[in-house]
């Protein structure tokens, strides 16, 4: 399944307070925090649209931008439990919708790998 394409600008000064108000903030809080949410939810996900934004080791789980139209908030959620039949845990949260991260593909990456099959010659 491809990736969720929804996309928005974080809020400056909710993201600053959120940082200032974190039990385990990120070590390089600019690195952290591009000043954009891309959804990383599977493509047709029900509810709110999710972005991870850091981790919070302290909490086992990380801090999540969920926005639906003009409404959002950050949470601290716990990560996802499930794991993949190799081991791989997924990197959602904890009760997140639709499908685990190793069942979602980045549409971007995709489109790349299509344009390398159609235009081989344009990538050697």
């Amino acid at each position: 399944m491809l990736q969720c394409t929804a996309f928005t600008s974080l809020p400056p000064v909710e993201t600053i307070v959120q940082l200032l108000m974190s039990s385990d903030p990120p070590e390089h809080p600019t690195k952290a925090v591009s000043g954009h949410a891309v959804c990383e939810l599977g493509d047709g996900h029900d509810g709110e649209h999710a972005d991870h934004v850091w981790d919070e080791d302290a909490r086992d789980g990380a801090i999540w931008f969920l926005w639906s139209g003009s409404r959002h908030r950050f949470l601290a959620l716990p990560w996802c439990p499930v794991k993949a039949a190799g081991g791989d845990a997924c990197e959602l949260y904890e009760e997140h919708p639709a499908d685990h991260s190793w069942d979602v593909e980045d549409p971007v990456r995709q489109a790349l790998w299509d344009d390398i099959d159609r235009n081989p010659d344009r990538w050697e």
